[in-house]
């Protein structure tokens, strides 16, 4: 992984640029809504690997515009988010008397990875890929539209404009995306 001078500058300045984009949008992500950046700073890592994804791999993007760039880097947070988000909701953490959320316990999985069964690792990975088969299964219309609302951040406004649609269509198109994508997901759990 050696950069060059150029790719070291450029891979520091889309840090400086959008670090704190990234890094708000993974704290919404993980559910992190306090201001010290919720347990054992998820948000910091999800953002700092994103960024080491993108070095290790700078020669594939450096063609790419900075615009380009940051949609990968949306992309890769919102992954690696999405995996520590479901990882901590179907991981049990153990409770204690003096810790009332579990969050801090020496055992909690949240805190030592290490300690998930190979089952509960599969179940987590497969969950990530059913998620993506049933998004990539919308129409293309619902598709954009849940994309532009979720990965980007795009207000509804932005994606009328850019979709050349009315601004009720973008909210009905995202409900309906929201819906599908949940019926889906009912169905194959208990279906």
């Amino acid at each position: 992984m050696t950069l060059s001078e150029e790719g070291r500058n450029r891979v520091l300045s889309l840090w400086q640029e959008y670090c704190a984009a990234l890094l708000r949008y993974a704290k919404k992500e993980l559910g992190q809504s306090s201001p010290s950046g919720g347990p054992y700073g998820e948000a910091e890592d999800i953002v700092s690997e994103a960024f080491e994804r993108l070095m290790i791999h700078y020669e594939r993007y450096e063609n790419l515009t900075d615009e380009q760039i940051k949609s990968i880097l949306i992309r890769t947070v919102r992954n690696l988010s999405v995996d520590a988000y479901r990882r901590r909701k179907r991981l049990p953490v153990p409770l204690s008397v003096s810790e009332p959320d579990g969050e801090d316990a020496p055992d909690s999985p949240l805190r030592n990875p290490e300690n998930r069964t190979p089952e509960e690792i599969v179940v987590s990975e497969d969950n990530i890929r059913r998620m993506k088969a049933m998004i990539r299964s919308l129409t293309p219309a619902l598709r954009d539209v849940l994309e532009m609302r979720l990965i980007e951040e795009r207000a509804n406004g932005e994606i009328a404009e850019e979709l050349g649609i009315p601004e009720s269509v973008v909210r009905q198109r995202f409900s309906r995306a929201r819906k599908a994508l949940k019926n889906k997901w009912e169905e194959e759990e208990h279906g």
